[in-house]
């Protein structure tokens, strides 16, 4: 356990998360942060709660039509297991294919080819966050809506050219199969090759409304908190684009946690709606609270129902 957590590539996200976080700390009042958010009322949370299960249901649901779809065949107890214990992990450091891991623990499941969907689910959450942002925008960045049409359209570029563009699919499989970089390579080919199944109508029209959905949940339990923390003044538009600024640095950071990211991200669009760092970092950080103890809330049951999966996994 200690030789796996002293990696670079979990030791120096978490390190790294750590410091935003408490730099965004350091930037407010942090007794006036926690007495705000010890102050977040009952019903809130109950609320939070209640958005925290549709969001969870309807995320499972499409991360399972989405494994379907790549032709992955597994017992719904397996992916159910895989897919709690991967949200209750998705602040950490590579939390976000925590799922993937134990899919190919319990399962047998091939890594690269189930990790494609996970990544789906990240690219269309990143895709509404940026529409969303780029038709409400955030005051004072004129800069944003012109940096949104740029990624969208070099994102369309790169997309066509890898999975329509046969004479670059066929130097990227040479790149990949004998190429300095062959040794990764096959598990690449296999996560392109699955990520090709999910380019079609048929699987935007039941994905982006279902990512929207889960997306609002989360959002709305934002601005519930945000109101439970004293930020009376924060409309739920402003709440929208605070939270999905701060998912888009996430899903675009290089570093692979939520913790810290997320603080950071929206800290700064809270001060462009001008609210005070305190303001911010008690609705973010009482967001985080409450959303990771409502997560943990509802998995942790599914968890320990399903815990017969990993000594059923051991023994085969």
């Amino acid at each position: 356990m200690l030789k796996t957590l002293t990696q670079p590539q979990i030791l120096i996200p978490v390190l790294l998360s750590a410091a935003l976080l408490a730099f965004v700390l350091t930037v407010s009042d942090a007794a006036a942060v926690m007495g705000q958010i010890r102050g977040i009322p009952l019903p809130v949370m109950a609320l939070s709660l209640a958005l925290a299960i549709l969001y969870l249901a309807l995320k499972g649901f499409l991360w399972h039509y989405l494994i379907g779809v790549i032709h992955i065949s597994i017992g719904w107890r397996q992916l159910a297991l895989a897919f709690v214990v991967g949200e209750m992990a998705v602040s950490l450091p590579a939390g976000i294919y925590v799922q993937n891991y134990l899919l190919r623990r319990i399962a047998g499941a091939d890594f690269s080819r189930s990790s494609a969907a996970t990544s789906a689910l990240l690219v269309g959450e990143a895709a509404i966050s940026m529409v969303v942002l780029a038709i409400f925008g955030i005051p004072g960045w004129d800069w944003l809506r012109p940096a949104v049409a740029g990624l969208f359209a070099a994102s369309a570029v790169v997309v066509a050219v890898l999975f329509r563009v046969r004479l670059v699919q066929k130097l990227a499989d040479r790149l990949l199969r004998v190429g300095p970089l062959r040794t990764v390579g096959p598990e690449f080919l296999e996560m392109f090759d699955a990520a090709r199944l999910f380019f079609s109508i048929r699987v935007a029209l039941r994905s982006v409304p279902t990512i929207a959905l889960y997306l609002l949940a989360l959002v709305t339990a934002f601005y519930l908190v945000a109101h439970g923390v004293g930020v009376a003044t924060l409309t739920f538009v402003r709440a929208v684009t605070v939270y999905l600024f701060a998912l888009v640095v996430v899903l675009i950071s290089p570093i692979s946690s939520h913790l810290g990211v997320v603080e950071a991200g929206g800290l700064g669009a809270m001060h462009a709606w001008g609210y005070s760092s305190t303001q911010g970092i008690a609705a973010l950080l009482g967001f985080r609270l409450v959303w990771t103890g409502a997560v943990w809330l509802v998995c942790t049951p599914v968890v320990v129902l399903l815990r017969k999966q990993f000594t059923e996994a051991d023994k085969g």
